[in-house]
């Protein structure tokens, strides 16, 4: 195996998902894929679609079931998972959910730098944040309520409710945040911060 399951991308692991449901072609892999609203948390498009397709055949996780024309349309090639590729799947969605994986968030980069603003600067900003937090946990909200009405079970939408409890605690802090630093509750220097030092000295210069 030449890819350990933790590297596998969010395109790939959905891949394997819906294959491990049945046989599909590329193109109706990418249909249900927009269809249950997956693309709010991968990165698709028909060209990494088709690359991500040719790693996973070229691992042994997928393979060529059939070939299928319709009319004038080019031949399609029909795809199943292999037991290789069902084990994959398991170990990999074992370890996504046992262990927190360190990730590198721009908001969190943007607040450790955020002291680079002015004060009235961070205020808008953390505003503008907030407002755009809620719109999309009101448009999340809205399709996880249609698709319910659909008759969708909860736990095929799992992942669209956790997102939407993310945002809203997200915006609930950037909010405080944001009236924090209004009131001049949280201390404001623009520039250097002055206790880089004290942190400095406290964990070393070195990275971790």
């Amino acid at each position: 195996m030449s890819e350990s399951v933790t590297e596998i991308s969010g395109l790939g692991l959905s891949i394997l998902s819906l294959l491990d449901e049945r046989p599909m072609h590329p193109y109706e892999l990418a249909a249900t894929m927009r269809h249950r609203h997956q693309d709010e948390f991968i990165r698709l498009n028909f060209g990494s679609l088709y690359h991500t397709v040719d790693a996973l055949e070229r691992s042994g996780w997928i393979v060529p079931a059939e070939r299928e024309k319709e009319g004038r349309r080019p031949e399609r090639t029909i795809y199943r998972l292999t037991d290789a590729g069902r084990d994959v799947l398991a170990r990999t969605l074992g370890d996504i959910l046992a262990r927190p994986r360190r990730e590198y968030p721009h908001f969190a980069a943007g607040l450790m730098f955020m002291h680079h603003l002015r004060r009235s600067e961070a205020i808008e900003h953390l505003k503008a944040r907030a407002a755009a937090l809620k719109a999309t946990s009101e448009k999340l909200a809205s399709i996880l309520a249609e698709v319910r009405a659909e008759g969708v079970s909860r736990l095929a939408l799992i992942e669209l409710e956790h997102k939407i409890a993310m945002l809203d605690a997200e915006r609930r802090w950037v909010a405080s945040l944001e009236k924090e630093i209004g009131e001049g509750k949280l201390e404001w220097t623009v520039g250097i911060h002055h206790d880089a030092e004290r942190l400095r000295r406290r964990h070393g210069s070195g990275a971790h």
